[in-house]
């Protein structure tokens, strides 16, 4: 879906760092945002604006996403770092009715 969408956007030369931001987007939605009895549980949305694209996944959770101190040795732990260092900026947004939208931008002018 997502080079799909990119490069009918003729944003392919984002897609490799937008493929990372929504592999760490969605790991982090099933690994701490799935509740079993979520009807919509996760749900990833691109967005492509004037001068940003944006690499959205929402999740029926009201948790804040935090980063981490990562364990040097560990194997996760590291995504929203990930997603810091290769993005514009990043944040989530509570959603009306519960759940949160975590979201990462990046500049494309």
């Amino acid at each position: 879906m997502t080079k799909d969408t990119l490069t009918r956007w003729s944003l392919g030369d984002f897609y490799d760092d937008a493929a990372v931001v929504v592999s760490e987007l969605v790991t982090n939605a099933i690994r701490y945002g799935l509740c079993p009895t979520a009807h919509d549980p996760l749900r990833l949305v691109l967005a492509r604006y004037e001068s940003q694209l944006v690499c959205m996944v929402t999740d029926p959770t009201d948790t804040a996403p935090k980063m981490q101190e990562p364990d040097w040795v560990a194997e996760t732990g590291r995504g929203l770092h990930i997603i810091e260092a290769i993005s514009r900026a990043w944040g989530w947004t509570p959603l009306l009715g519960g759940g949160k939208a975590v979201w990462a931008s990046f500049s494309i002018i």
